[in-house]
């Protein structure tokens, strides 16, 4: 009986030592990957593939809330004697992971918690790796940056150069948050580009663009008691766009709106099926910069100015919506 006890107490031994020991990293992943040389977050689920995507959704929402506090610190209101000046503001749609970030990633070998039913893993990026794959995109993005601020002082009208600033603007705002993802990686460069930041976020021109504003002629054909003009020209003024009818020797851009009621008569009963365009070029029209066009369906009245009376209300206040995203999605890319 005393041999089979001890038997059983050796035996149990034996099978302890071989026995599968939790990793280390499941309670301090830190100690495999250190704050110095990584950036690690630990992912778990019920699979290893849902343990990746954790851990992975965690490395990006650190990158999300990093990147956006350090752009948010370095767009704040700046005094500037007793006037009080905006910094660009960072354009905060930012891609928190990019695909160049993501190609870094890598992942430890995956741990199975039998009694918890769990998988675990960490993901990790080497920081040197990281701040690699980040560079080249900084230097593509200065250059895009340098260029457009370039065609901005050599552009010949007042258009032009607001296109190009605009753009100027986006991308230093790109290159900002680029440049705050890279310095997760390596601290040590905030040095090193300290003056490249200060350039994007100080640069006057950029600060002014807000209060920037395009002198435009409004020249408009075919309304009713202008009240589809004034509704576009609301748009234009949103739009830092600054328009007046009378004319002006030195207006460099014009803004032609052009209202066709195709009017048809039957039985003293007058039918219209507006349609509408609108179009911004420079002086001589040799230039266009946005163009614009829509129709509407039968409107019917006893005269022409009542079928139009009628009728242009609507297509006035369809008209203020429809541009007004239209022109954000056109106007720059033309």
């Amino acid at each position: 009986m005393k041999k089979l006890i001890l038997a059983l107490y050796f035996f149990t031994q034996f099978m302890f030592c071989f026995a599968e020991k939790t990793p280390t990293w499941i309670n301090n992943y830190e100690s495999e990957f250190s704050k110095t040389q990584y950036i690690a977050r630990l992912g778990s689920g019920s699979s290893v593939e849902n343990a990746r995507a954790d851990a992975l959704s965690q490395i990006a929402g650190f990158f999300k809330s990093e990147v956006l506090v350090n752009t948010n610190a370095s767009n704040k209101m700046k005094n500037d004697g007793e006037k009080t000046v905006k910094n660009q503001e960072i354009n905060q749609n930012i891609q928190v992971v990019s695909d160049i970030t993501l190609t870094a990633i890598e992942f430890n070998t995956p741990y199975y918690d039998k009694k918890k039913k769990t998988y675990y893993i960490v993901a990790y990026i080497e920081r040197k790796t990281g701040w690699q794959s980040i560079e080249s995109k900084i230097l593509q993005q200065k250059t895009k940056f340098d260029s457009f601020l370039e065609l901005s002082k050599e552009a010949d009208d007042s258009i032009l150069k607001y296109k190009y600033l605009t753009k100027a603007k986006t991308s230093g705002d790109e290159l900002i948050s680029t440049l705050y993802m890279g310095f997760l990686f390596d601290p040590e460069k905030k040095k090193e580009y300290r003056n490249l930041v200060s350039e994007i976020s100080q640069n006057l021109d950029l600060e002014t663009l807000d209060s920037y504003r395009i002198p435009v002629r409004v020249v408009s054909t075919g309304d009713y008691e202008n009240i589809i003009t004034s509704r576009i020209v609301e748009v234009l003024k949103n739009k830092n766009f600054s328009p007046y009818i009378e004319q002006k020797n030195n207006s460099d851009s014009i803004a032609k709106i052009v209202i066709n009621s195709n009017e048809k008569t039957s039985d003293e009963i007058h039918s219209i099926s507006p349609d509408v365009s609108v179009t911004i070029c420079n002086a001589d029209e040799t230039r266009t910069f946005y163009t614009y066009q829509n129709s509407w369906g039968k409107s019917s009245n006893f005269s022409l100015q009542q079928a139009q009376k009628k009728a242009f209300p609507k297509i006035a206040e369809d008209l203020k919506a429809a541009l007004s995203v239209d022109f954000d999605e056109k106007f720059l890319n033309k």
